[in-house]
């Protein structure tokens, strides 16, 4: 039942975000315990993206998109405090890059999602 709600949870935050217009540059996102939060942004096929990030504890990191009711996650990492890597989009869609606490305490995670110029 709880993952149930915590599915539903995600799905619907997730859908809030993705709806939202592209946000490029600095971003900032409380992350709960036990909880998530993401910073969503439209991309065209093979747009390339740069994205780093600096938290106050550890979260798993991922960027995901959605098809249907699948969700694809081209990117993850685990127990992640720090992060800055570069990313393709392989097709035009809403992506969220998401930070997921699985501990105790709260996490403060500040960063950046810029565009890659050709």
């Amino acid at each position: 039942m709880l993952r149930t709600l915590a599915w539903i949870t995600l799905l619907s935050t997730t859908a809030l975000a993705a709806a939202a217009p592209a946000r490029f540059g600095h971003f900032g996102l409380d992350v709960p315990a036990r909880g998530f939060e993401g910073h969503c942004l439209k991309l065209e096929a093979v747009e390339p993206i740069h994205y780093r990030f600096r938290a106050t504890g550890e979260v798993d990191f991922n960027i995901h998109y959605h098809r249907g009711k699948d969700v694809h996650y081209p990117v993850k990492t685990n127990a992640s405090q720090t992060v800055d890597s570069t990313f393709t989009a392989p097709q035009a869609d809403d992506y969220c890059l998401m930070g997921e606490r699985n501990g105790d305490g709260a996490v403060r995670i500040e960063g950046s999602v810029d565009r890659i110029k050709p």
